[in-house]
């Protein structure tokens, strides 16, 4: 596998701990059109520092912004996991918050500045089941990865074989059905 999403590493720590299994998405300045697009349903999980503030985390979880920092190494990414789309959820309202419960690390701050960043654009919430790699692999930081983009293709494949699911069948499979519901309502 050589695509993958590049995401905060808190986020990204946040995933792989099982402590959320969404991403929230509208698109960043150097996307096609300007709008987030899944164009892949598994890729590699890309881990950024760029914009990632400790103020847009909830309280009691900002400690995934400290554990992101552990080991980092300037001019060097580490790719330790990967994510399999399960579902796609688009909200015109942005109405995120009310309805995700906890599987999420996202405070309100991030949510509304999600919101009003292209407040015409809807915002997509991708359920993800997160796979830990077998070794976590350390590539060098590439100019053509830089910026604010959602997808990048890597310069060599990653090996997935042998990962590992963050969260067991059963345990994902009420938290995304509950998710669901709750952003979806009950009439859809």
């Amino acid at each position: 596998m050589n695509t993958a999403l590049k995401e905060w590493a808190a986020v990204v720590r946040a995933l792989e701990l099982g402590r959320q299994i969404v991403l929230l998405r509208k698109g960043g300045i150097a996307e096609s059109q300007g709008r987030f697009e899944v164009t892949n349903r598994e890729f590699l999980l890309y881990p950024t520092y760029e914009h990632q503030e400790e103020r847009f985390f909830v309280p009691e979880r900002k400690e995934v912004v400290a554990e992101s920092f552990a080991g980092r190494k300037p001019g060097q990414v580490r790719i330790g996991s990967w994510a399999r789309v399960e579902e796609v959820i688009r909200l015109s309202d942005g109405a995120f918050l009310p309805h995700a419960g906890a599987d999420h690390v996202y405070s309100e701050a991030f949510v509304e500045q999600r919101r009003q960043y292209k407040p015409d654009h809807p915002l997509y919430v991708l359920v993800l089941r997160v796979f830990i790699l077998p070794k976590p692999f350390m590539l060098a930081e590439r100019p053509e990865d830089a910026g604010c983009r959602s997808w990048v293709s890597l310069a060599e494949d990653i090996d997935v074989s042998g990962s590992t699911p963050v969260l067991s069948d059963e345990e994902f499979s009420v938290r995304m059905k509950n998710l669901v519901a709750s952003l979806r309502g009950p009439s859809q």
